[in-house]
């Protein structure tokens, strides 16, 4: 299961942690260019983030009401769930605990492979206000 959609900030749920100046450097990126390219990956149940936590936080600084994204299920939609972080192991179910007791992960602990790659699209800003 993929599907693009255009998501309400507000129903997005972040699980991890982000690095405000690469978000700021992202927003200044999408706004000088005009359009939104790489869709954000959402676990299709809970709008949860797996991949884009950084380019949410940059749709949030440019007061954007809504984003595009792939909404995926981890068991159907070749993901593949690994750590970035040598001194963490972690599966689906974290991600899940953590959502339900309202924690993210710290910055770069997980880390989606996506088979086939996820593709850009070419949405203008001015349609996600």
């Amino acid at each position: 299961m993929r599907e693009l959609k255009l998501l309400s900030l507000d129903r997005i749920q972040e699980t991890e942690e982000h690095d405000v100046t690469k978000a700021t450097q992202l927003a200044d990126a999408i706004h000088d260019s005009g359009f939104w390219t790489v869709p954000i990956a959402v676990e299709h149940s809970v709008l949860a983030i797996m991949d884009g936590h950084h380019r949410f936080n940059a749709a949030k600084l440019l007061n954007l009401a809504r984003v595009p994204c792939i909404l995926m299920d981890y068991r159907k939609s070749g993901v593949t769930l690994q750590s970035w972080r040598n001194d963490w192991t972690i599966d689906v179910d974290d991600i899940f605990l953590m959502l339900k007791e309202g924690k993210k992960f710290p910055i770069k602990t997980t880390r989606h492979l996506f088979t086939p790659p996820i593709k850009e699209v070419k949405i203008p800003i001015d349609l996600l206000f």
